[in-house]
């Protein structure tokens, strides 16, 4: 009867020591602080519970089994806490390739316009009959951001200017002949700036403008103003988006303004409303939108 339990009494330390082991085990592994203290401890502990034990034979066997199971372990916490002490090199630098920011190139786009005189008002001129049409190509690139728009700035040249004014005029420019004259001209706006919103949806409102010089190969408005003249532009439009890189871009309301300055005896001017239409494409790499 005695015999049998001490049996039980020592079956039932067995699983006691086993149970602390897993779980101890179990701590280890959590926590992921694995290394040659941990396994002394772990041996450390098994010695103590010999004495509860009673078998070198089970003592043996659970030290070899904490011991196959800690190994592998043990050998992946090594490799793991070499690695953050020595701060590997190849793993740092692939978090910063990854971390840097990538620096967009500036947007910029090149447009073909028209435009297509609606009439000529007496705004801040004095000369009536007098309408201009001009092909122009204009180049925008981006400045940063103002009032939720992107701002470019803008430069434009006009190859293709046709003015249409009286054949003969008075001194002020006044039509003195129902007849009327072409006269071709060239102009250059260097200054210009744009308001563009929304530009990365398929409408894109903006405000526009611009202002340059504008000559003609004839005295414009009158025998006594000049060949060369001031050009001011405004504009308000939207551009459509057509294809990746291309966009239809039309300028409902053009204001143009021709005028001198009174660097002549004569300062008519000019002033016209006007419609523009063109062709925009997106220069650089291609964007996904």
């Amino acid at each position: 009867m005695w015999g049998s339990v001490r049996r039980s009494f020592r079956l039932c330390k067995v699983k006691a020591v086993r149970a602390n082991l897993n779980n101890y085990w179990r701590s280890i592994a959590g926590s992921r602080r694995c290394s040659g203290d941990s396994l002394y401890m772990v041996v450390c502990y098994l010695v103590r519970q010999r004495r509860f034990a009673g078998s070198s034979r089970v003592n043996c066997l659970l030290l070899l089994a904490a011991v196959c199971l800690i190994g592998p372990e043990l050998a992946h916490c090594q490799r793991m806490e070499t690695a953050m002490e020595t701060n590997d090199a190849s793993a740092v630098g692939i978090a910063v390739a990854r971390s840097a920011p990538v620096k967009r190139p500036a947007a910029s786009e090149l447009s073909v316009m028209g435009m297509i005189p609606d009439g000529d008002y007496r705004l801040f001129s004095a000369t009536v009959r007098c309408r201009a049409w001009t092909g122009a190509l204009e180049y925008d690139r981006s400045w940063g951001h103002f009032l939720k728009s992107r701002v470019d700035y803008v430069v434009e040249v006009q190859p293709v200017v046709i003015l249409s004014q009286p054949a003969t005029s008075d001194y002020w420019g006044n039509a003195k002949s129902p007849n009327q004259r072409l006269v071709p001209g060239l102009a250059v706006s260097p200054f210009g700036f744009r308001f563009f919103w929304r530009s990365d949806r398929f409408l894109k409102p903006y405000m526009i403008g611009k202002l340059g010089a504008i000559a003609f190969t004839r005295k414009a408005f009158s025998q006594a103003a000049s060949y060369t003249n001031f050009n001011v532009q405004a504009a308000i439009g939207f551009q459509l988006r057509l294809t990746e890189r291309m966009d239809l871009r039309v300028e409902p309301f053009e204001f143009y303004h021709v005028s001198n300055g009174y660097l002549a005896a004569s300062n008519p001017g000019m002033d016209e409303l006007a419609t523009r239409y063109g062709i925009t494409y997106r220069l650089g790499k291609r964007r996904s939108y």
